[in-house]
């Protein structure tokens, strides 16, 4: 079963590995949508997306403000960021380090370490990491760019959050309507 398995993982490696990174890039564009919608309980599925929607815009629209009021939240808000990308480029660099030991010990003809199946699982892997370190500096730019223009912003932020809201049938005339499931 094992051989099976590694053998339809051989044919099927490059279709496998293009849509680990296709995955992983739009789980790093989304990941805050993502996880607002794994934090809220199991309910209809279109108004389970909205409501993780509308609390992706209302953190985004809140981030927005508070570093636009105070320099500190928004030098936290960047380290957040370069921490993660500081994370994921050491263990990129450590990655590299070990494909120079696999290769050199392939190339030793010690061992028939380094398969087609290794070599493959290391580009899909930098690929990876690669992908996510630059969508995630491309949202940290996104969000700097909106901070430099608040002003024009936030009234498109206001205008999505209070489509959500009214698509999710919650708005401010109506105090505490139960949304509809």
């Amino acid at each position: 079963m094992v051989h099976t398995l590694a053998d339809w993982l051989h044919r099927h490696a490059l279709p496998l590995e293009v849509l680990l990174v296709v995955v992983s890039a739009l789980v790093a564009l989304y990941a805050d949508t993502i996880r607002h919608f794994l934090s809220l309980p199991p309910q209809k599925l279109s108004t389970w997306i909205l409501k993780a929607r509308l609390l992706s815009a209302n953190s985004k629209l809140f981030n927005l403000c508070e570093c636009q009021n105070n320099p500190f939240i928004t030098l936290l808000y960047i380290s957040r960021t370069f921490i993660l990308v500081s994370i994921l480029g050491s263990l990129f660099i450590g990655g590299l380090f070990l494909e120079v030991v696999a290769l050199r010990s392939a190339a030793r003809g010690d061992t028939e370490f380094y398969s087609r199946f290794h070599q493959n699982m290391d580009i899909s892997l930098a690929l990876v990491f690669i992908v996510v370190v630059c969508c995630r500096l491309m949202l940290l730019g996104g969000f700097l760019y909106r901070l430099r223009n608040f002003k024009g912003y936030d009234h498109r932020l206001m205008a999505e959050v209070a489509g959500l809201e009214e698509r999710l049938g919650i708005s401010d005339e109506t105090p505490s309507r139960p949304v509809a499931e």
